[in-house]
């Protein structure tokens, strides 16, 4: 495996979450009920997220650890920010 991997898995959790905020909320709604960037911070982030930082305890990349352990925990962080800048 390459050395940077949990680097690379850490940008396409962040670039999936940004791009997130571009797609139309009533894209999945034949679906589920959840808005494009509720899915990508419940489910597909924090699962990155998870993958790259046991790649960055492989690597010992305590850098990456840590920014993938923000990435699992996308979703209080960003229901925390929204939270603060909606009052």
């Amino acid at each position: 495996m390459c050395e940077k991997t949990s680097r690379n898995l850490f940008a396409l959790g962040a670039i999936i979450f940004v791009i997130s905020y571009f797609i139309p909320l009533d894209l999945f709604n034949t679906f589920t009920n959840l808005k494009p960037t509720g899915l990508t911070s419940m489910f597909v982030c924090p699962i990155i997220g998870l993958v790259g930082s046991i790649f960055g305890i492989k690597e010992s990349n305590k850098l990456f650890i840590v920014l993938n352990v923000l990435l699992i925990l996308l979703l209080p962080i960003a229901m925390f920010a929204g939270h603060i800048i909606a009052t």
